[in-house]
């Protein structure tokens, strides 16, 4: 009797309402997709001599190779659930668009405690402890502005206060979802089916992520969420002891921009920084994804740049007497929130979704800066020397008359290599 009295009012407790908010605490699945576009530019280079490297680098084994065969997208997918089960499947179906197959399949690690736990992408490390002095400018212009440099002499610093010149401002931390205790994990790509994604994807359209372990989590990606456009600079002009001119093409789904640049004298032993941020601020740890509102306040901080904005000057000499730098070009994406059932208006009002989405983008560049590319670049010296010599050429209508059609020759890919090469050890130095 007391059995059955005591499973009653555990019954009854169930039915309540106290005992139906305890009953619906789970904590939801969670979904993660990362969205990016990556670009490398080197100013002067063709891109059939990017290629022609990227083909030799690849041919060699080459890791980098993929930085030089032009604009690459890349997909991250991440799924956590709570609850375990014995052989967790999972797959995120995707819409014809995508041009990856009917789905992706989210594979579970076999050993999942040897996987990165949960934790915010950094936007990057603090680079290695320079031997001199550390110099920091910010700002677009053509000079340097009044109290610029800050300068920083880090002989006597120790590791913890080098690292922390870097995190002068602290973005808003992201989990992404990661295995753990009493949950199953799930991501691609994975070993099970490892393919590229198509120059010409796009993410548009109805996606549905479902298993044996999550919820099943349907929801769709308009224009806004699709792979940003690449990274393109449409001008790179001046000299490293000059004020150095950029332009670039506007990205039409950025929220904001942000570049920062770093070169080191060999002869000095010297580090200089720059951002284009106007107030004070390094944008090391910025350089990631960031949450769309956390933009718009950089835009109002003056930090990052405003989505319309297409150019930018760094100011004359800071790169004086350096052989080479490299400027990291950062487009932020207009980030997605969705969660299952939506979020009450009331707020007072009790919610418990049973899953979340998060679809993230950044469009990311990467330019390489030296006294022998931005010579050759468009607007370089060595450019404007050539101008009047193909202004005596024939017009393009009268060449076409006397010249048939040019085939490559078989040196032509070995040439474009050397010319590449040439044109990298005058960056790097190497």
């Amino acid at each position: 009797m007391k059995s059955h009295t005591a499973s009653l009012a555990a019954a009854l407790a169930a039915l309540s309402p106290l005992g139906a908010a305890i009953a619906q605490t789970q904590p939801p699945a969670q979904y993660w997709m990362s969205v990016s576009t990556q670009n490398m530019t080197i100013p002067g280079v063709s891109a059939g001599e990017m290629s022609a490297m990227g083909a030799m680098l690849g041919a060699l084994g080459g890791r980098g190779a993929a930085g030089f065969a032009g604009p690459q997208r890349s997909l991250l997918l991440q799924l956590v659930a709570p609850g375990t089960v014995a052989a967790p499947q999972a797959r995120h179906e995707i819409p014809p668009g995508q041009k990856m197959g009917d789905a992706l399949p989210l594979r579970t690690p076999v050993s999942e405690a040897r996987r990165a736990g949960p934790g915010r992408e950094e936007g990057g490390e603090p680079p290695e402890k320079p031997r001199g002095r550390m110099l920091f400018y910010w700002g677009c212009g053509e000079t340097v502005r009044a109290g610029q440099p800050r300068v920083i002499d880090v002989a006597s610093m120790s590791p913890q206060d080098y690292a922390n010149v870097f995190r002068a401002r602290s973005a808003p931390r992201q989990t992404p979802p990661a295995p753990r205790a009493g949950w199953t994990y799930g991501d691609w790509p994975n070993e099970e089916r490892p393919v590229p994604v198509p120059a010409d994807s796009s993410l548009v359209g109805n996606h549905v992520v479902r298993g044996n372990y999550p919820p099943q989590i349907p929801f769709g990606l308009d224009a806004r969420r699709d792979f940003m456009e690449p990274v393109v600079f449409t001008q790179v002009a001046g000299t490293m002891s000059d004020a150095i001119r950029l332009e670039w093409r506007a990205i039409p789904t950025a929220t904001g921009y942000l570049m920062t640049a770093v070169g080191a004298s060999q002869a000095s032993g010297d580090t200089v920084f720059w951002s284009s941020s106007e107030i004070q601020e390094l944008g090391w740890g910025l350089m990631d994804y960031l949450p769309t509102q956390f933009v718009r306040e950089l835009v109002r901080e003056r930090v990052a740049l405003a989505p319309d904005v297409t150019r930018c000057v760094i100011p004359r000499g800071i790169f004086k007497g350096i052989e080479g730098a490299s400027l990291q070009f950062i487009a932020w994406g207009d980030e997605l929130n969705l969660a299952h059932p939506p979020r009450p208006a009331d707020p007072k009002a009790p919610w418990n979704p049973v899953w979340t989405v998060k679809v993230r983008l950044k469009s990311t560049g990467m330019l390489a800066l030296s006294s022998e590319a931005l010579e050759d670049a468009p607007g370089g010296r060595r450019r404007s020397d050539t101008a009047p010599q193909r202004a005596r050429e024939p017009p393009p209508a009268a060449r076409q008359e006397t010249q048939k059609p040019a085939e490559p020759a078989p040196g032509d890919a070995s040439k474009e290599v050397l010319e590449g090469v040439r044109k990298l050890r005058g960056i790097f130095g190497f």
